[in-house]
């Protein structure tokens, strides 16, 4: 600590005291309604310091000091916890805002940085300095308003992508209360895979207790979420949650099951062998499977499928991140398959017959192995053809052993369509083992074009592409900054890594360094870039954001302070 202090000479006297110094609470008004917080005392009156001040010839000369501290001395390798050392620079600072956009947690990212600096102790900040600077970042970044820095991103992400659409819906006090957005890549996905949609408000993802749902039509139908079945059936499970054996037979009721009969037959045989008849659980659960069972219904709910982040102090500009994030993610997935598709053919254990050749052609490599697993499944079952009229042929299809396997297939061979008791081609668009089995009776060479859905072709989405190639090159040029950093930045550590040794050498890196600062913060200035003019836009607007919800029970904070 550093006092000014004017000297009888008219010079300038600096006191260096000791942290401990002055009073706990001096200097901070109380009233009746301030909330006493508890905590630890660290002044103590340590009257430690050191006097200085500049003589005659401009140099510091000490003029008195007092060595005897009250209180014990801090160990030199706890150094690194007093407020002074403790310090976060502007580059540290730009790395932590590159993760915390890349949705790393802060504690993760202290991690990430200690094991980079070698320890804590050479961080130069601690754990809650870093998770306090991350919160600092998310708050500077709604300074204006949640609602209208979140609309200002979607403003911005209009003019990158010409296909970009949004609405919002304001109440009677200009607050947002109804969100929609889409990009052009949803737009063409949703026109190519729009067999079924669904809408999943079962998650509330933010400070506001909004519900978040990718689409919402009038015509639907309610269904439950498997993945919170799952969550709360452990609950119920009792001496059976660590029997593996009836988890693997629960979760194949949940969504192993491909027809109506073999969920009844399998769910009768488990609350059989596992004695569940007057488990009350089970039995409402059973009662209301048409919204659960994938026999009946197949989905993936939301929460589950992204993987949010999100929690009740989320806020709606955090969740857009995290939702592009995502998106993000599971566009550059589909683009690494899309490239192997393209420029690879899968091979088989199986000797490539004519049916199984073709498929290797048309479907994508995933979707060939789910073929080819049915393929296997269908040289192990028998098939018996039952009386029929005209061309139309029924064949009875099943796997010896198996019980509920049997399965009724009926071939119209004039018109080349075949259709299966088991439903999978109506559920999942891929032709079933009992249906392979007649097709090779029948020496079909080719899988029939009614059967091949496009969104399971290997170029299903190559219109698409060449389509929206103009709008990825203009992003594709937006991105030069992003890529010019990345190369800067490894360019850059390898330089200080060679250096680090010599001291020659850093000495020349941190002159080059002062000189190229300074010269960057003067054109910054002629071109009189702020750095607030996002703020600044978002001060214009008179939205409002949603009501904060409190929500039931107590904060995790709060359980913490409780023990």
């Amino acid at each position: 600590m550093i006092d000014d202090n004017s000297g009888s000479n008219g010079g300038t006297d600096e006191i260096l005291t000791c942290t401990n110094d002055g009073e706990h609470g001096s200097g901070v008004p109380t009233t009746s309604t301030t909330q006493v917080r508890n905590g630890s005392i660290t002044r103590c009156h340590c009257k430690a310091s050191v006097k200085l001040r500049v003589n005659s010839e401009g140099l510091w000369e000490v003029r008195q000091h007092i060595i005897e501290h009250n209180h014990p001395l801090t160990p030199p390798q706890w150094q690194h916890h007093h407020r002074s050392e403790r310090k976060i620079t502007e580059a540290e600072g730009e790395v932590i805002k590159a993760m915390t956009e890349a949705q790393v947690a802060p504690s993760v990212q202290f991690r990430v940085a200690a094991a980079v600096a070698g320890g804590d102790v050479f961080v130069g900040h601690t754990k809650r300095d870093h998770i306090n600077f991350v919160t600092r970042l998310k708050t500077l970044s709604i300074e204006g308003g949640d609602a209208a820095t979140l609309i200002n991103l979607l403003t911005s992400r209009q003019a990158e992508d010409p296909g970009f659409f949004f609405r919002v819906q304001f109440d009677e006090d200009r607050r947002l209360c109804h969100l929609f957005w889409h990009d052009s890549m949803m737009k063409e996905d949703y026109l190519l895979y729009h067999d079924i949609v669904i809408f999943d408000t079962t998650y509330r993802i933010n400070r506001y207790n909004l519900i978040c749902g990718a689409f919402i039509y009038p015509a639907t139908r309610h269904r439950l979420c498997q993945w919170h079945i799952q969550q709360n059936a452990i609950s119920h499970f009792r001496s059976l949650k660590h029997d593996r054996t009836f988890q693997n037979v629960f979760n194949k009721c949940l969504n192993g099951c491909y027809s109506e009969t073999e969920f009844e037959g399998t769910w009768l045989k488990m609350i059989k062998d596992y004695g569940l008849d007057d488990s009350a659980w089970f039995k409402r659960l059973y009662n209301i499977k048409t919204k659960w069972c994938t026999a009946l219904n197949n989905y993936e709910s939301t929460n589950h499928a992204m993987g949010f982040q999100a929690s009740k102090t989320t806020s709606l500009t955090e969740f857009f991140d995290i939702f592009e994030t995502t998106v993000k993610r599971w566009r550059g997935e589909e683009e690494r398959k899309e490239f192997n598709c393209i420029r690879s053919t899968p091979t088989s254990v199986y000797p490539l017959v004519d049916l199984l050749q073709h498929a290797s052609q048309v479907y994508t490599l995933e979707l060939f192995r789910v073929f080819e697993k049915e393929f296997a499944l269908a040289t192990g079952t028998r098939a018996a053809i039952l009386p029929s009229e005209d061309s139309v042929l029924v064949y009875r299809v099943d796997s010896p052993g198996a019980e509920g396997s049997s399965h009724h297939v009926t071939f119209d061979c004039d018109n080349n369509l075949i259709e299966c008791t088991c439903r999978k081609f109506q559920v999942m668009g891929m032709l079933c083992s009992h249906i392979i089995r007649v097709l090779h009776i029948h020496s079909v060479p080719e899988i029939p074009p009614t059967y091949i859905l496009r969104r399971w072709s290997k170029f299903s989405k190559a219109d698409v592409w060449n389509r929206l190639l103009p709008n990825d090159m203009r992003r594709s040029a937006a991105n030069d900054a992003i890529n010019w950093r990345r190369s800067m930045l490894t360019n850059l550590n390898n330089l200080v890594t060679k250096c680090q040794n010599m001291v020659a050498a850093r000495a020349i890196i941190e002159k080059i360094c002062a000189t190229a600062n300074d010269e960057v913060q003067t054109l910054f200035r002629n071109l009189h870039m702020d750095d607030d003019q996002t703020r600044d836009e978002v001060q214009d607007g008179a939205i409002l954001d949603h009501v904060r919800c409190t929500t039931k029970g107590m904060s995790q904070r709060k359980k913490k302070e409780c023990r």
